[in-house]
């Protein structure tokens, strides 16, 4: 998904807006770093949607693949107070 605006929220979502992208990073926030990890982890999510997802996430420089293992770039471990944020703001007001 593309805004094509320079604001940096648009530049934001344009990473991290597609569906399945969130959870994904909450996974590897927590310590899933495997393909078979994230699929116990995210139910729903097809092999074919996971691929392409952690496939833009590397290719967006926030995750990288180390032989069999994604791990966070600086770039995807700088996300992690926004998505404690998101935990936060869901139990509170998403319920």
């Amino acid at each position: 998904m593309e805004y094509g605006q320079f604001c940096p929220i648009a530049k934001a979502a344009e990473v991290l807006g597609e569906k399945w992208t969130i959870l994904i990073l909450r996974e590897l926030l927590y310590g899933s770093n495997r393909f078979i990890d994230f699929q116990a982890a995210i139910p729903g999510i097809s092999p074919t949607m996971l691929t392409k997802r952690l496939r833009d996430l590397e290719e967006k420089g926030v995750v990288e693949k180390q032989d069999h293992d994604y791990l966070l770039t600086q770039c995807g471990e700088d996300l992690a107070p926004l998505i404690r944020q998101y935990a936060i703001w869901g139990m509170r007001w998403a319920r």
